[in-house]
């Protein structure tokens, strides 16, 4: 027994002892492991795994030109300018662009999915698919379609429309019509394997429109910069066919690189015709200036110049040079400007056609590019994206600065001929001598030099267009190829295994806190000296089994037996070293608590040790004692004592023999009106000392302290006051009622009784618990963890 008398507070519980409460549920812990990790295992074991498919590519410009394959050709200003951020998330867009990836969806029919059934979970097939479903009619399927397909032989099989759709029996290359569509299965001939394919599962082929695959497809596909200054894109796709992945992506930077050699070409084309145009033109005058010269020539009978101007024709060569490429630049000035002004709003304008202004080649560059950028975005976007409106500003304020540069340099170079004019005049002047014929002819040659130089400029240009069109590059250089990570993206094992691990953990955990916060009753004994540390203790009752007996029997090796043994030695050392009497009250706080049980099997320990016991039933209200006891003949008892004056002792005290073991009771008698007023008579108290001094220990088994008032009144005649609570019944506020009837002196030297306590919490947590071993047979290891999955309580 331990006593707290010298305690004013609670003992705290150490980290330990907090352990040792949850480690008794360990069996729950184990099967919570086994099932959840069971689950985590089920869960990856028929999981689809999906990976994450890469490929890396270079979007090439100025500093990265050299890659290109026709770099050779960079002094003819072949190669493309470099590219700002604004141009490089615009073909960022342009990879993610409907446009494009409706092209891939097409080429790789991705509008078309194949599964394969499985026992438990279904599979998507792409290069291991048996077979190609092709859809004959030449419209588009634009209403998601599910077929069933099951192989029945190498030529035949069955299929049907959704799950409760009719079911029909074709061949493979035989066409046939479904809800209005003509179809066709074909067999791919490297899968198509009779042990493989026809296992009683069916096939599951979905259709759906161009654009739900275009919308799945963007959805997947992810395109990131690789790093801020690079021009590197990692395009990404994350799913649970690895070759179909892999395909999607090398086909959308196809797509894509045959995109940008078109729009590449779009300009040097439109030069091309130009330069054919003005060509045509240029022909026709100089035919018309060489015919002239052999008019004027046959009809003046000329030859040669006249030697005598040749020193001042001389000087004038130099300035009639000057004038030449004047109006060289004057007339394709002008060329460009009477195209600017014949062509539509957004068309492409003739570039580096060796206009001497670098503005003006320049404009026309940045003018091409942004009708180039305005019509890739509008292929994925409206004209009322703000985008697209900011480059539409662009391209007409560049339009128009560049017809206001052209026409300052016409203005310019015509200022600069008539300055040449004029000194050509001077120097016809000094010149006058010279014949007028001769002055005309060389007029008439000058004019003819001039369309001869244009014209050759001209071939010269049509050749490096034409070398344009024929030698194009691609625009992204292929990094790395579409290849997929060995390890999956989802599910990870080892998340899922971890997740497993704390669920396992938590769950048991979980329910064990909640339980406990919850919890308001005592389990055992540190309950009830957390509450009353200054109260003893005399020990602790078992619970029992239905099939297990109440009584303790002689020699009896029970663990119940030896509670009571404990329970009768510590009160034994409670009376002696209080020095008090032999009158044992036996309470409780409410009903229920186990008191009568408590007090039968302690007359009988106690009793076994060969001393005289006298058992009282006090509880005249409800009395239990009888339970015990099979003898209808006892009609009297102590209501018929308190309430006739005239009822010895001796008539109602009768002798009860059990096992070999016999010790006397007084039963309760009937239940009278008024038990309160018969308790506070002086027949009470003559009753207790009548037979203080007949008995080595009188047993009184009193009514519950907080219910009635019974107890309290009588409470004075006890020496000692065992209190018996009940694990897993009595509350824990209800402790306090005793302790203030001790406080206030209601009640004489309590110790405590804990009765129902569960095996696992006897003593400290079932540290210092009786447990299995001497002289008590140990249960099976099925009985024990079957009685160690119970929940409980500590």
């Amino acid at each position: 027994m331990k006593e707290n008398n010298n305690l004013t507070g609670q003992e705290d519980i150490s980290i330990k002892d907090q352990i040792q409460q949850y480690l008794r549920y360990w069996p729950w812990f184990l099967l919570s492991f086994i099932v959840c990790m069971s689950l985590a295992w089920l869960n990856l074991r028929y999981s689809t795994y999906n990976y994450m498919t890469e490929a890396t590519i270079l979007i090439k410009d100025d500093k990265n030109s050299s890659l290109s394959e026709i770099a050779i050709f960079e002094d003819l200003g072949l190669t493309g300018g470099a590219l700002n951020k604004s141009q490089f998330e615009n073909e960022i867009e342009i990879l993610k662009s409907k446009k494009l990836l409706k092209k891939v969806a097409e080429n790789l029919k991705l509008n078309i999915r194949y599964f394969k059934e499985g026992n438990i979970k279904t599979s998507e097939l792409y290069d291991d698919k048996p077979f190609f479903f092709k859809v004959l009619d030449e419209k588009e399927i634009t209403k998601f379609q599910k077929f069933y397909v099951k192989i029945k032989s190498l030529t035949d099989f069955e299929i049907k429309l959704g799950e409760e759709g009719e079911l029909y029996t074709k061949k493979f290359g035989e066409r046939f019509q479904i809800n209005g569509n003509n179809l066709t299965l074909l067999p791919v001939s490297t899968n198509f394997n009779e042990e493989t394919i026809i296992d009683g599962n069916f096939h599951i082929v979905s259709i759906s429109s161009i654009d739900n695959a275009v919308i799945r497809l963007r959805g997947a596909l992810r395109v990131d910069q690789v790093s801020k200054n690079s021009s590197i894109l990692k395009l990404s796709v994350t799913s649970a066919q690895e070759s179909k992945a892999e395909a999607t992506l090398n086909e959308i930077i196809n797509e894509y690189n045959e995109d940008a050699i078109f729009d590449r070409n779009l300009v040097s084309k439109n030069t091309a015709d130009f330069i054919d145009n003005r060509l045509a033109i240029i022909t026709e005058e100089l035919d018309s200036v060489e015919t002239d010269k052999v008019v004027f020539k046959e009809k003046n009978n000329l030859t040669d110049i006249q030697a005598e101007g040749q020193l001042f024709l001389e000087n004038a060569n130099q300035l009639n040079q000057k004038q030449i490429a004047v109006a060289t630049q004057i007339e394709l000035v002008t060329s460009v400007s009477d195209y600017l002004d014949s062509t539509n709003e957004f068309g492409l304008l003739p570039s580096n056609l060796g206009i001497e202004n670098q503005s003006i080649e320049n404009s026309i560059r940045d003018f091409n590019e942004l009708v180039i950028n305005r019509k890739q975005l509008l292929e994925s976007s409206t004209e009322e994206n703000p985008v697209v409106i900011e480059i539409t500003n662009q391209i007409n304020n560049l339009k128009t600065n560049t017809k206001e540069s052209i026409n300052r340099l016409v203005k310019s170079l015509e200022i600069e001929n008539r300055d040449l004019l004029r000194q050509r005049n001077k120097i016809g002047g000094k010149i006058s001598n010279i014949p007028s014929i001769a002055k005309s002819a060389r007029d008439i040659e000058r004019q003819q030099t001039i369309k001869e130089s244009l014209y050759l400029y001209l071939l010269q240009k049509r050749e490096e267009t034409a070398i344009s069109l024929a030698v194009t590059t691609p625009k992204a250089k292929i990094v790395d190829s579409a290849y997929t990570s060995n390890l999956p993206i989802s599910p990870k094992p080892k998340v899922i295994y971890l997740a497993a691990l704390v669920l396992a953990l938590s769950l048991p955990l979980g329910i064990i806190f909640t339980k406990k916060i919850f919890d308001t009753k005592i389990h055992n004994r540190v309950d009830l000296e957390k509450e009353i540390p200054s109260l003893p203790i005399l020990g602790e009752i078992p619970i029992i089994d239905s099939k297990e007996s109440e009584v303790i029997k002689n020699n009896d090796r029970s663990v119940l037996a030896e509670a009571f043994r404990i329970l009768r030695t510590n009160l034994g050392y409670f009376i002696k070293r209080n020095q008090n009497g032999n009158v044992i009250f036996v309470t409780s706080t409410i009903k229920g608590e186990g008191k009568t049980f408590v007090a039968y099997n302690l007359a009988i320990t106690l009793t076994s040790t060969g001393k005289s016991v006298l058992l009282i039933g006090a509880d005249i209200r409800n009395p239990q004692i009888h339970r015990y006891i099979d003898k209808n003949e006892w009609t009297i008892g102590l209501s018929e004592y308190l309430f006739d004056s005239s009822v010895e002792t001796k008539s109602i005290t009768n002798n009860v023999v059990f096992d070999d073991q016999n010790f006397d009771v007084i039963l309760s008698g009937r239940i009278p009106p008024n038990p309160a007023e018969l308790l506070m008579s002086d027949r009470f108290e003559k009753l207790i000392d009548n037979v203080r001094g007949q008995y080595d220990y009188v047993i009184v088994d009193t009514a519950p302290t907080l219910l009635v008032t019974d107890t309290l009144l009588i409470s004075q005649l006890a020496d000692t006051t065992v209190y018996v609570c009940r694990a897993e019944y009595t509350d824990k506020k209800l402790l306090q009622y005793p302790k203030e009837l001790y406080e206030d002196g209601k009640l004489k030297n309590i110790a405590f009784a804990i009765n129902g306590i569960k095996i696992t919490n006897f003593g400290y947590g079932g540290k210092y618990g009786y447990g299995y071993g001497y002289g008590q047979e140990q249960p099976s290891v099925f009985s024990r963890l079957k009685r160690s999955l119970r929940f409980n309580k500590s």
